[in-house]
């Protein structure tokens, strides 16, 4: 007897993945080495466009970075896996909360709590994109593992 392996309709490109990571990253320390009258308004657009990437992955514009330009220019070839794509999109979702409330902090005066929260947000995407775990990939498996999550976003395999 022959079994094979289930397929699965989701791919995921970890190059692209990463070039997100490396603009998060990128933007957060520049918008520190701003200040915080400037470098607010980074977070700012950083956490606008991760929000609007995850709620339509064609407004992802740090991804399309890598999709349309890396990618058929031959720098940052494909990366392509089988699996879920969700984790990703949450974890996403995840950072983009985390830096509206670190500009929501450096806008009201706590100035260290908005530093802090995007700093933390740059040190996650930055252990993602050198060691590729994915701290808010983490936080969805567990999640998902305790029944946690909408129905619209969890997972689909079934229990054994």
């Amino acid at each position: 007897m022959t079994t094979t392996a289930p397929t699965s309709p989701y791919r995921v490109d970890r190059n692209t993945l990463r070039t997100n990571q490396a603009f998060i990253v990128g933007l957060s320390v520049l918008a520190f080495l701003l200040g915080t009258e400037a470098g607010r308004w980074v977070v700012l657009g950083t956490a606008l466009v991760m929000s609007l990437g995850t709620l339509h992955e064609g407004l992802a514009l740090f991804k399309q970075v890598h999709r349309r330009i890396l990618k058929p220019a031959g720098i940052l070839p494909a990366n392509v896996h089988i699996e879920d794509p969700m984790p990703h999109q949450f974890a996403q979702a995840m950072g983009s909360v985390f830096l509206f409330a670190a500009f929501a902090a450096l806008v009201g005066g706590a100035v260290a709590l908005g530093w802090v929260l995007t700093w933390l947000v740059a040190a996650l995407a930055f252990v993602n994109l050198t060691v590729q775990f994915c701290a808010g990939c983490f936080v969805y498996f567990q999640l998902d593992r305790r029944g946690l999550l909408p129905s619209s976003i969890a997972s689909t395999r079934t229990a054994s």
